[in-house]
């Protein structure tokens, strides 16, 4: 019994021998064979540039970047002028009027009279008479005189005189017309005038051929 007691205190020193041989090998020395190693806490990590030490100044804060000036806002545009008013074009000064005369047979045709014309030297010795008027009318709105007039019996020339008939602008004249014959028969009259209006202008008209009937 005293032998086996011997050789386990042996053994242990043994083993307490190995465990300080194996100790001094890593370099520390545990406080008992059978606690575990205490390993010392690592410190945070140190972000890159920062000073190492304890009198090290903390690291200022980047400068903000400066924030872009806003973009000028666009100018309106100018508002146009307008247009001057064009001078209104001058009216013409009108035109004067024109004369214009017409003429009116009434009747026509014309029946056999038989009226002896008696003031008249040429128709005494005629008994074969016809009677009618001639209305002449402005109706160009312009005064005319009437400065010609020429009679013609059967397409023939009998007188050529001047009236000088004035016919207010838009007025009428009646003429009466008389006719004188040593024949019986049919026969044809026809009367054409002439002269100025107002505005000095000259005008024609050709009267009508007017049917006188045999007796």
């Amino acid at each position: 019994m005293a032998m086996l007691l011997t050789r386990i205190a042996r053994a242990r020193e043994l083993v307490a021998i190995a465990a300080l041989v194996a100790a001094a090998a890593c370099g520390q020395t545990e406080s008992a064979p059978t606690a575990p190693t205490a390993v010392p806490a690592r410190s945070a990590p140190v972000p890159s540039g920062t000073a190492r030490g304890p009198s090290a100044a903390p690291a200022p804060a980047p400068t903000p970047a400066p924030r872009p000036a806003p973009a000028p806002a666009p100018r309106p545009a100018p508002t146009p002028a307008p247009a001057p008013t064009p001078a209104p074009t001058p009216t013409p000064p009108p035109s004067p009027a024109t004369a214009r005369v017409e003429v009116t047979i009434n009747p026509n045709p014309v029946p056999f009279s038989g009226q002896p014309i008696t003031d008249i030297t040429s128709c005494s010795t005629r008994p074969n008479t016809w009677f009618y008027d001639q209305v002449v009318r402005e109706v160009g709105g312009v005064a005319v005189t009437v400065t010609e007039r020429v009679d013609m019996f059967d397409g023939a020339v009998t007188a050529r005189t001047n009236p000088s008939l004035r016919i207010a602008a838009n007025g009428s004249s009646t003429l009466r017309t008389r006719w004188c014959s040593s024949a019986s028969t049919a026969h044809t009259a026809q009367t054409n005038f002439s002269g100025t209006d107002a505005n000095g202008r000259s005008w024609s008209l050709t009267g009508p051929v007017v049917r006188l009937q045999a007796r």
